[in-house]
C-alpha cells in the first residue's frame, strides 16, 4: 500500500503543478510533484476531518481520485505539453562531478534517514506522535491527546495544538499506509527538494552552475544534518525557500505560471509553520511596491489570495474545532532594549557561525559586493535580496514580540531560531550564484568545456 500511495502523491502534485505551470521543465516538474502533492493530501485531510468524514487510506485515495478526474478535462487540452524530455545541454567534466557528488551524497544521507529511528525530542515530543495518534484514531479535531481531560496543559502556551498542521498529517499519511517510520517523509522531501532547486537554478544559471549552486545548497552542516531528522524545520525551510525563489523569478520576465507556482510554495510554507508568514509578508511587500509603481494590482491581489489561503483555512478550523492556546505573540509593541540586544546578539553569531551554516552568511555580502555594480545600475537579482533581508528583520521583530512564557529567550533562540534560519540557506546560495557576473563566469566554463550536442534523456 505505502508505495503506491506515494507514487499517488507524487501523481496528483504532478497534475497539480501541470495545471499552474505547464511550461516548466520536467527537473522542475518532477521535483515539485511530491512537494506539492504531500501538501495537497494534508489539506484533504484537514478538508475531510471538518466534513466528520474518518480520515482514512480509503477516504484520502477517494478525494484524491475525485480531484484529479476534475483536473483531467483541463489536463487534456494541454496534453502535449505535461510530459516532455529531460534535457541536459551543456554536460561538462565540472557538471558531472558535482552532480556525482549530489547524488552520492543524498543517497548517503537518504538511507541514514531510513535507518535510524526517530529520536529527536520535538518529534518524539509533538510532531511524530501526533501524526502516529492521527493514523490510528482517523481524526484531528477530535484527537485524544488534544482532549483537556487527558493533557490539562494542552491549551496552555506553545502547545502543539495549534502548530501548523503539515508535518504531522504528512506523518499521519505515510503511518496509515502501512510506513514503519515518519522519516520516509523528510527523506523524500529532502529529495525531491534538490531537484526542484536544480531545475530553478537553471531558469538563472547556466549548467555547470546550476549543480553547483545546488551541491552548495544541499551541503550547509546544520540543514543537511537535520535533513534526516523528523522535524518540521527542513521540510518548512524547503516551501519557504523555493516559494521565494519563484516569486522572485516573477519579476524577471513576469509570467504568471512563476507567480502562481511562488504563491502557493509560500502559501505551503504557513501550512507548515506559522512563522513562514514572515516570508509571505516580505514579498507582498516587495510585491506592493511594485505594483504601486507600475500602477497594477491584480497580480498582488492575486499572490495575496493564493499565499494566505492555507493558514486561513487552518485558522478558520481551529476556530471552528476549539483547537486553541493562550498566545505567545504580544499585541502591543515592547519597549525592552535588553531583549532586543539579546535577540540581536544572538542572531549575529547564528550569522557568524560556520560551523552551523558553512560559508553561507560569508557568501552573502561577497556576492553583493561582487555585484555592486549591477546591483545598482541595472537592479540585478534586487527583489531577491530585498526579501531575504526584509524577512530576516521581520523574523527578528517576531521573535522580539514573544512573551516567552512556555520557554526562556535563551532556549527559544539556541534552537528554534538557528534551525529558522535554513529557510535562508537555499535562497542566499540561489542569490550568489545567480548574480550577473557569477553567471557570466559559469557561461564561460560552460562554453570551454561543454560537448557541441545536448544530450536529451528520453
Amino acid at each position: 500500500m505505502l508505495p503506491a500511495a506515494i507514487l499517488v502523491t507524487i501523481l496528483s502534485g504532478f497534475a497539480i503543478v501541470n495545471m499552474i505551470a505547464v511550461r516548466f521543465s520536467m527537473q522542475e516538474k518532477l521535483g515539485l510533484s511530491f512537494l506539492v502533492g504531500m501538501a495537497f493530501q494534508t489539506i484533504l485531510m484537514v478538508l475531510l476531518d471538518q466534513l466528520n468524514i474518518a480520515v482514512t487510506p480509503v477516504s484520502i485515495t477517494a478525494a484524491t481520485s475525485v480531484a484529479v478526474a476534475a483536473m483531467l478535462p483541463f489536463l487534456y487540452r494541454k496534453r502535449q505539453h505535461i510530459i516532455t524530455p529531460v534535457k541536459v545541454k551543456g554536460i561538462n567534466g565540472l557538471w558531472i562531478v558535482f552532480i556525482g557528488f549530489i547524488v552520492y551524497i543524498e543517497y548517503m544521507n537518504f538511507t541514514k534517514c531510513l535507518y535510524f529511528p526517530t529520536y529527536d525530542r520535538d518529534s518524539l515530543a509533538g510532531f511524530d506522535t501526533i501524526g502516529y495518534i492521527i493514523s490510528r484514531e482517523h481524526t484531528i479535531r477530535h484527537l485524544s491527546i488534544f482532549q483537556g481531560d487527558y493533557m490539562p496543559s494542552i491549551h496552555g502556551p506553545g502547545s502543539y495544538i495549534t502548530y501548523a498542521p503539515m508535518v504531522q498529517l504528512s506523518y499521519a499519511y505515510v503511518y496509515m499506509f502501512g510506513a514503519e517510520t515518519s522519516k520516509l517523509i523528510p527523506a523524500l522531501m529532502f529529495g525531491f527538494f534538490l531537484l526542484a532547486f536544480y531545475g530553478a537554478a537553471l531558469r538563472a544559471i547556466g549548467t555547470s552552475g546550476a549543480a553547483v549552486a545546488t551541491f552548495f545548497a544541499m551541503m550547509t552542516p546544520q540543514m543537511l544534518s537535520w535533513s534526516s531528522l523528523s522535524g518540521t524545520n527542513v521540510i518548512h525551510a524547503i516551501y519557504a525557500s523555493l516559494g521565494v525563489i519563484y516569486f522572485t523569478l516573477w519579476f524577471r520576465k513576469r509570467e504568471q505560471s512563476m507567480l502562481s507556482m511562488g504563491a502557493l510554495l509560500l502559501g505551503i510554507n504557513a501550512w507548515c509553520r506559522s512563522e513562514g508568514i514572515v516570508f509571505i509578508g516580505a514579498c507582498l511587500f516587495i510585491m506592493l511596491i511594485d505594483a504601486i509603481i507600475r500602477k497594477q494590482y491584480k497580480a498582488l491581489i492575486e499572490c495575496t489570495l493564493i499565499a494566505a489561503a492555507p493558514a486561513l483555512l487552518w485558522t478558520l478550523f481551529m476556530k471552528v474545532n476549539g483547537l486553541y492556546a493562550e498566545g505567545i505573540i504580544s499585541t502591543h509593541l515592547i519597549v525592552d532594549g535588553a531583549k532586543l540586544k539579546t535577540i540581536w546578539d544572538a542572531m549575529t553569531n547564528h550569522y557568524s557561525n560556520t560551523i552551523y551554516y558553512g560559508l553561507t552568511f560569508i557568501g552573502l555580502p561577497v556576492a553583493i559586493l561582487l555585484n555592486i555594480k549591477s546591483l545598482i545600475k541595472e537592479k540585478d537579482n534586487i527583489q531577491l535580496l530585498a526579501v531575504i533581508l526584509l524577512s530576516s528583520f521581520l523574523y527578528m521583530f517576531l521573535l522580539y514580540q514573544v512573551t516567552y512564557t512556555w520557554d526562556s529567550i535563551n532556549n527559544v533562540l539556541a534552537y528554534s531560531a538557528k534551525r529558522f534560519l535554513f529557510c535562508f540557506t537555499p535562497m542566499i546560495w540561489y542569490y550568489v550564484f545567480s548574480n550577473g557576473s557569477v553567471v557570466t563566469a559559469f557561461l564561460k566554463l560552460d562554453g570551454l568545456f561543454a560537448r557541441e550536442k545536448a544530450i536529451t534523456v528520453k
